[in-house]
């Protein structure tokens, strides 16, 4: 996390450190966005401003280099806009939504959720030695892709390469699925509610979900999007739960978990959100001030992939990586058997 200079330099200093690289990447953040609205063809939904962000942040580091007077800014970025966006995320998240699709969808969800998180972080220890990366891509494929990624990340410490990978994971798998999904429908002769549920239980983020869901019909759009809403719900369940058990696991042989260890180790961003979230819930939140929420939530975060993108030296990736990639997209496939054949043994669609 960025923080202040030693005590005998001035809040001044640290602003006059930070804003180069915070004016970089909010450019850069603005930049993408446009290229976004300008540029990419609606055929093409996938290339959001999201992948376009971290690949212009890679593109800086890699091909062009950053000088030493913007280290600090990008990092103020990756962290502080980081915490900033999540805490705004929560407006948009309703606790209520998780009741709408019913018990049998919420026990998809769960044991989705549940799976690609345990499953990848023993996997990927076993291609790596590195669970906490593998944590990193169970909860981007189980719950809902970049925003799950990015909200977990701060609270069990990983670093930029494995923000990185388990982002472009989960992109790069949704892009498969964006392409494949629709035609596997079609052909298939799914109804709109088989096609809904299983837009809404594979894809990791929220806009591709609906999109797929979309495109094969209006009511698998709607579904889609209920699911999806589901999926979104659990992601501040899903960061407390594993923000204890990385407690437990970093305390010395004997201590044991009390309240105030718990408190002092809890990432503070994860309470503001469960606030937003709290107020949104009980309707203290306008839907103008949710929409708002959520608008600046997504300039914070796109600044933050910048950010990311830049602090990223391709360099470094090996074959562990590849490896992990890998995995990623075999955890994608398997996830869309579960949901396809819940659906159509359990649920009977």
């Amino acid at each position: 996390m960025s923080k202040l200079p030693p005590p005998q330099s001035s809040w001044l200093d640290y602003f006059k450190s930070i804003f180069p690289g915070f004016m970089l990447c909010v450019v850069l953040g603005a930049f993408a966005r446009l290229i976004h609205l300008k540029l990419i063809p609606e055929q093409l939904y996938m290339f959001n401003h999201v992948l376009i962000a971290i690949l212009l942040g890679l593109i800086l580091r890699n091909l062009l280099g950053i000088p030493r007077v913007f280290s600090s800014g990008i990092e103020f970025c990756t962290r502080i806009c980081l915490y900033i966006g999540i805490v705004l995320l929560g407006a948009s998240l309703n606790l209520h939504e998780i009741f709408s699709v019913g018990a049998t969808a919420i026990i998809m969800v769960a044991v989705s959720i549940t799976f690609s998180i345990i499953i990848g972080g023993w996997l990927v220890k076993r291609i790596s030695g590195n669970e906490r990366w593998g944590h990193l891509i169970g909860v981007g494929i189980g719950v809902c892709g970049v925003s799950a990624i990015i909200a977990l990340a701060p609270a069990i410490k990983a670093r930029q390469k494995e923000i990185f990978t388990a982002i472009g994971i989960a992109i790069l798998n949704d892009v498969m699925v964006l392409a494949a999904l629709p035609l596997v429908a079609h052909a298939m002769g799914w109804s709109d509610l088989l096609a809904g549920f299983i837009a809404g239980a594979v894809p990791a983020n929220t806009a591709q979900a609906i999109a797929i869901g979309h495109a094969y019909s209006d009511t698998a759009g709607a579904i889609a999007t209920i699911v999806k809403s589901a999926r979104n719900t659990l992601l501040p369940v899903v960061v407390v739960v594993m923000t204890y058990i990385y407690i437990r696991k970093g305390l010395p042989v004997g201590e044991k978990i009390r309240p105030g260890l718990l408190w002092s180790k809890f990432p503070k961003f994860i309470v503001g959100l469960l606030i937003a979230a709290s107020l949104s819930t009980a309707g203290l939140i306008s839907p103008q001030g949710i929409a708002a929420a959520k608008t600046l939530s997504s300039w914070f975060f796109v600044i933050c992939f910048v950010g990311i993108g830049a602090g990223i030296n391709l360099k470094d990736l090996g074959r562990h990586e590849l490896g992990v990639i890998a995995f990623g997209f075999l955890m994608t496939i398997i996830v869309g058997f579960y949901a396809y054949f819940y659906s159509t043994l359990i649920l009977m669609l």
